[in-house]
């Protein structure tokens, strides 16, 4: 809720500062030809520049959220194959070992399903996603755990030919969790967002200074211009933290699911 009540409180914020810009500019702009000054050939070239980029800027930082988009996406994929890959190996265990280990294994994947499943919160402050801590605790455990018996069962004297199979996968599944955490922390300088808002509303600027050109004021064009940049500014923002806003990426957690349901 907080993120929601943040993204939308941002954008909505950029729509109105724009809006007033862009009725600012077209002030400047009428004042500029009033005095005697109407060739503006000349400042087209730097409207140009900025406009650039100001669409350079959001074309990489879309194209930058869109690639982090995906690689959460792949890392709940990769996760669930590592596990089911770590599963199967736990079956070259002796019987006992192999049904114990497995047992919590499952029992690790449920706890891991349930930390995404969980409503989290959202820190301003850190500008980062808030998980249940407790939950958190209950993985490292149960992860701890896993570890542990599955050392014990690989004794230095004796040691078992399947450990050598069975404690890499069980690595690369701890490691690929590990991988989604930090995925979800990846996200770009706040000086971009900061660099963005900024040239939007340079931009906001300079397209009223143009405006004043034309015979009469177009609310339409200047609405349209605002909402266009907001949204995009939301959808940026919101592509971020796909677990908090109306973008999401929850349908690819089945992958661990249906890992889940298929073992015995």
């Amino acid at each position: 809720m907080i993120f929601s009540l943040f993204a939308v409180g941002i954008s909505a914020l950029f729509f109105a500062a724009s809006l007033i810009l862009l009725s600012y500019g077209r002030a400047l702009g009428l004042r500029y030809l009033v005095e005697a000054r109407p060739d503006m050939a000349g400042l087209r070239t730097i409207e140009g520049a900025v406009f650039a980029l100001v669409g350079l800027l959001v074309a990489f930082t879309i194209s930058g959220a869109l690639q982090r988009f995906d690689e959460r996406r792949v890392l709940v994929a990769q996760e669930a194959n590592a596990i089911s890959t770590a599963y199967d190996r736990l079956g070259l265990f002796e019987e006992g070992v192999a049904r114990s280990l497995r047992a919590k294994l499952k029992d690790y994947t449920q706890a891991r399903i349930d930390l995404y499943r969980m409503p989290h919160d959202f820190s301003l402050w850190e500008s980062t996603e808030v998980w249940s801590r407790e939950q958190q605790d209950k993985i490292l455990q149960r992860k701890t755990g896993i570890w542990d018996e599955a050392v014990a069962a690989c004794p230095p004297i004796k040691y078992p030919p399947a450990c050598t199979l069975v404690l890499p996968a069980l690595t690369n599944a701890f490691e690929v969790a590990r991988l989604r955490a930090g995925a979800a922390e990846k996200h770009p300088p706040q000086a971009i967002y900061v660099m963005l808002f900024a040239l939007g509303l340079g931009g906001s600027l300079l397209a009223g200074f143009s405006m004043a050109s034309a015979k009469a004021r177009s609310s339409i064009h200047m609405v349209i211009f605002a909402g266009a940049l907001a949204v995009t500014l939301y959808v940026i923002t919101d592509m971020e933290y796909p677990r908090l806003g109306l973008i999401h990426i929850e349908g690819f957690d089945h992958f661990l699911m249906d890992v889940r349901d298929h073992m015995q």
